[in-house]
């Protein structure tokens, strides 16, 4: 007989309970009794192999199930004879839970349930020794739905020759889930390799994170087989993966050193859709190994494109779950590249990343995610630009002037936390994303991917910090010599990371040069501060390439002068290609001076340096900080623009930041849109419903021009 593992918030009645105890003698729910109860695991124990034999069940759709055992190999860190792990929600026959070690079986004394936090706590009726190695076997079972919580569900799909349903199983074990389908210690940190053996009906085809490397018959239930697939490398539980179809596939493969195979498969219906996925991820996974110069241990990539998919995606290790509605495109012949194929490459580009940011190189804890997640979407990006010129730049852009403006209207963000991040926290990532854009443009690319590359090899398949990461860039800086001496990147990150918002540079010209000072732009009471890496150019000899640093302001020395030859009629223009993460305040004279000039010839201005002066007069106009006559002069060049990247930053400036105004500024402003009449209504068709509504889409390259 097995016993039920609770879900969060699920109830058994008393006669249930005392039922279950009675019978095993050795099951104690923990309501009432005292149980492990912190928010990790104890550092205990330390699991380092999985063995799993698992059977799915999909012929009959009134009895989806699966059954299977696994034996987890686990090391003892200190003394111990309890056992923590998660398990929830599935059953468990306690009768055939053991232990074992070379010379010696243990005897399971009582088990303990911790339904708050999904943990089972197993003691046994001898101390486990450190230094040894043991073996924990544990049988499970449930039925199977399509509830993605369950980690382990089932869907269907329609042949539309034969009309047909037609059953598959798949796993979605993002954060928490896999101790929902079998007893794990499900956290991101305990890495440990996986051997999978599927047993399934012969007409499916059993995927998982390996190629299967045997298929042999299976004498338990008729016309079944046994897919025994090839040892993981070490994975966290989270990216473990397995999956039952009979998908149609395309195959590619990637150009690297080391190719790596790829199959995208989905119904046979879909598969002509999924044909521009099929060919973009190796040429994107090619592009970012060679950004990295650090190869995948990898021999193939299975893609599977499914129904219903809870999110967007899902980047286990050598499978990729996407959701259908994502990434299927119906290519047309001579086709030019539209916008729903830039938002299939953008997603696919993201989850080729994750095979080196979050795969090969893991996280300590769910609260440092919004490294990975920026590192990965600077990976896209990078990998993207180099498919297609000036669309990666574009992304970034977009994800620091989204970010810039949640940060606005939240009164604040901060990476580093106590809790942790919703998944679904884009503006998170958006902000990582930007602050990754600008430390490697604060050090440049051959310091930056040097630390990069560097911290890969060290780390790769275990867990990794912030901390990790930043010493490797710090150590990269002192071989390059890329920073001023004594200054530390951890120290200068962690203003960043550590500290909500963001700041506000302020430029004020003087006889005898510049004045420079910073504040908290959201916040004038606030006395936070940063250290800031300072670009500029100026209108005689400008030269928007130079992103080093040209000087620094730290929280020690929150102002100083810049001794310059400044003509009174030129101009002076900070953070190049705005990629530091900061606005940019100007004196009135200053101001005007860049409204000429953008009135006159705009193109005279790097393109990322207009979109930054509109975002930031937007901003600025916003907080009061300058008048609507000084921001108006600086914005009517707007009709002109005929790049994506300032009229983005105009339209989720106006619109985001803009409502509420005093009726006579919102005439103004009508007024003024109208002068653009049918050119600005197919601009707002064209990039509102898009960009600041739809934040996955890109829509670029719909752009009137």
């Amino acid at each position: 007989m097995g016993i039920c593992l609770l879900s969060l918030g699920a109830k058994k009645s008393v006669n249930q309970l005392i039922l279950f105890v009675l019978f095993f003698g050795l099951v104690v729910w923990c309501d009432n009794v005292p149980v492990y109860d912190e928010p990790r695991l104890p550092e205990t124990v330390i699991p380092f192999h999985y063995n799993l034999q698992l059977i799915t069940h999909l012929e009959d759709s009134s009895k989806f199930r699966y059954e299977g055992v696994v034996n987890i190999s686990i090391h003892i860190q200190k003394e111990t004879n309890e056992l923590v792990l998660h398990a929830a929600d599935f059953k468990i026959n306690m009768k055939e839970v053991s232990l074992w070690s070379t010379d010696h079986v243990f005897k399971l004394v009582k088990a303990k349930f911790n339904r708050r936090r999904s943990y089972m706590v197993l003691t046994f009726n001898q101390h486990l020794r450190p230094g040894k190695f043991y073996t924990l076997k544990m049988p499970f079972q449930r039925p199977m739905s399509d509830d993605s919580q369950t980690g382990y569900v089932v869907n269907h799909y329609v042949d539309g020759a034969t009309s047909r349903t037609n059953w598959y199983s798949v796993t979605h074990f993002n954060r928490n889930s896999i101790r929902n389908t079998m007893p794990s210690f499900d956290e991101p940190s305990m890495r440990a390799t996986f051997n999978v053996t599927h047993g399934h009906h012969k007409r499916f085809q059993s995927f998982s994170n390996m190629k299967v490397q045997k298929v042999l018959p299976n004498h338990q239930f008729e016309d079944y087989v046994w897919s025994v697939h090839e040892t993981s490398p070490p994975i966290p539980t989270y990216l473990l993966a397995f999956a039952l179809n009979n998908f149609t596939c395309h195959f590619s493969q990637s150009a690297n050193t080391k190719p790596i195979s790829f199959r995208t498969c989905s119904p046979a219906g879909q598969v002509r859709e999924t044909s521009f996925a099929a060919q973009v991820a190796p040429q994107l996974l090619t592009h970012i190994e060679e950004i990295l110069q650090v190869q995948l241990p990898l021999e193939k990539i299975d893609q599977l494109v499914v129904d219903n998919f809870p999110t967007a995606a899902l980047e286990n290790l050598g499978l990729v779950v996407y959701g259908s509605h994502m990434i299927l495109h119906k290519e047309l012949p001579g086709e030019p590249l539209t916008r729903t194929q830039l938002q299939i490459m953008e997603l696919v580009a993201h989850e080729m990343a994750h095979m080196w940011f979050g795969n090969l190189l893991g996280l300590n804890w769910w609260t440092d995610l919004w490294l990975l997640e920026g590192l990965s979407c600077f990976l896209q990006s990078l990998a993207i630009e180099r498919m297609q010129p000036r669309m990666g730049l574009r992304m970034m852009l977009r994800s620091r002037e989204s970010s810039l403006m949640h940060e606005t209207v939240k009164g604040g963000l901060m990476l580093v936390q106590d809790t942790m991040p919703i998944e679904s926290d884009t503006h998170m990532f958006q902000k990582g994303t930007a602050l990754m854009v600008m430390l490697c443009s604060m050090l440049g690319n051959t310091t930056f991917f040097d630390g990069l590359q560097r911290h890969l090899w060290k780390h790769s398949f275990d867990s990794s910090t912030p901390g990790d990461f930043l010493r490797a860039i710090q150590l990269a800086g002192e071989r390059h010599d890329s920073l001023p001496e004594g200054y530390d990147v951890r120290t200068i990150m962690n203003t960043w990371t550590m500290q909500s918002g963001y700041p506000l540079v302020t430029v004020s010209r003087s006889d005898y040069g510049l004045d420079v000072s910073q504040s908290d732009a959201l916040d004038d009471n606030s006395t936070e501060l940063w250290w800031i890496p300072l670009t500029f150019t100026m209108q005689e000899s400008s030269d928007f390439q130079r992103t080093l640093p040209e000087a620094w302001l730290t929280p020690d020395k929150p102002k100083l002068h810049l001794n310059l030859t400044l003509p009174q009629g030129d101009w002076v223009i900070f953070n190049l290609q705005a990629l530091g993460y900061y606005r940019v305040e100007y004196d009135e004279h200053n101001l005007k001076l860049l409204a000429k000039a953008l009135f006159n010839n705009f193109r005279s201005i790097h393109v990322l340096n207009r979109a930054q002066i509109v975002s930031d007069v937007l901003f600025l106009r916003r907080q009061g900080r300058i008048s609507w006559n000084n921001a108006f002069e600086v914005l009517k060049y707007i009709i002109d623009e005929d790049e994506y990247e300032p009229l983005m930053a105009f339209v989720v400036g106006v619109t985001n930041g803009f409502w509420g105004l005093s009726p006579d500024t919102s005439i103004s402003i009508a007024k003024w849109l109208g002068i653009a009449g049918k050119w600005y209504a197919e601009f707002i068709s064209y990039t509102f419903d898009k960009f600041v509504m739809q934040e996955q889409s890109l829509n670029t390259l719909d752009m009137p021009h």
